[in-house]
């Protein structure tokens, strides 16, 4: 997500007035010309749902891979503790 943040900094022209949403809607990225001709610059979350959505996803996947490596540890020593006997 930082990385989709710095991308939309970065890929807006020097004086275009632009606001940029990214990661389905949930960043945003806003440059606003200034009364005094300085470029206002404000970033933010807007949708904080695909966010919650993302870090649930990736704990599951995360919390499987590890219940699968211990399976597979404990199968591997079950292995070879019958071989050795």
């Amino acid at each position: 997500m930082a990385t989709t943040l710095l991308v939309l900094m970065f890929s807006t022209g020097t004086d275009e007035i632009v606001e940029r949403k990214a990661f389905f809607g949930s960043l945003v990225f806003e440059t606003v010309k200034k009364k005094d001709g300085a470029m206002g610059v404000t970033t933010g979350v807007e949708n904080p749902v695909p966010i919650v959505v993302l870090f649930v996803v990736l704990t599951l996947v995360l919390l499987m891979i590890s219940a699968i490596y211990q399976g597979l540890k404990q199968r591997r020593a079950e292995l070879l503790s019958q071989s050795g006997s």
